[in-house]
């Protein structure tokens, strides 16, 4: 498996950093810096005309005739398996790219964090050593039903984010991909037991009225008992050390 870095970038000093902090991933054939540029049209070019996975570290705010958003537009249009990981100093274009459908494997935010960016890469490798292991790529579908007052919802389980309590005792709250927000009659601790028997070892509890999906989350603050879900969504985080591990290990599999 053929796996190539792509970092398009304007800011030198930025550009160098992120090629720099990459090099412990680089050092071998099959993982490469293929290109390190400030011109989104030789990025194009190298998604056409490379084989192998591609990674995209894409600046949002490049100073060109199209911004990053734009950028992976277009390169999703060329293979839409290649990855994709924004850099951005304003949180507002998260919702630029969820509107456009573009699904970014990650955002970094300016000034870098080097801790924050290795986790993010490491998590990255690992789900591509998957989907070419076959583990997650082509995978059956599965879905769940959820149903409350006479409606029936059927869900793909990968598209929920999270499940909340709902005020009314008995009911749930089941939160989707898509902004849903749909109201299912279970209580908690059933719900992730069915959930787990429809998709094992995945989701789990991260606080006493919350189950969430790792797959979704962006970042943990263990400081501040939070969880910072790709669509910008914050949730509480068990303050729990095992539960804490427990998130990291889903999240990050052999990686820690």
């Amino acid at each position: 498996m053929k796996i190539d870095f792509i970092v398009c970038e304007d800011n030198p000093k930025t550009r160098k950093t992120i090629c720099d902090w990459l090099g412990i991933y680089t050092n071998n054939k099959e993982v490469q810096l293929l290109l390190a540029t400030s011109e989104p049209e030789e990025v194009l070019a190298a998604i056409q005309k490379e084989e192998g996975i591609k990674i995209c570290l894409l600046d949002i705010n490049i100073n060109k005739s199209i911004n990053g958003v734009a950028l992976a537009e277009k390169i999703k249009s060329i293979n839409p398996h290649t990855k994709i990981v924004f850099i951005t100093a304003y949180a507002e274009w998260a919702v630029e790219s969820l509107n456009r459908n573009i699904e970014p494997f990650a955002y970094l935010t300016k000034p870098l964090d080097r801790q924050t960016f290795d986790w993010h890469i490491k998590r990255l490798l690992k789900k591509v050593n998957e989907l070419y292991n076959g583990q997650a790529y082509g995978e059956k579908e599965v879905f769940i039903k959820l149903e409350a007052y006479g409606r029936s919802h059927y869900k793909k389980l990968e598209t929920i984010t999270h499940v909340e309590t709902y005020h009314k005792e008995g009911y749930l709250t089941v939160h989707t991909l898509q902004g849903e927000k749909i109201i299912h009659r279970s209580r908690l601790n059933d719900m992730l037991l069915n959930l787990n028997r429809l998709s094992p070892d995945t989701f789990l509890q991260c606080y006493k009225s919350i189950i969430v999906n790792p797959r979704h989350i962006e970042v943990i603050d263990k400081k501040e008992g939070e969880i910072l879900l790709k669509g910008g969504k914050k949730l509480f985080m068990s303050r729990n050390k095992r539960v804490q591990e427990e998130i990291e290990r889903k999240i990050m599999g052999s990686y820690l």
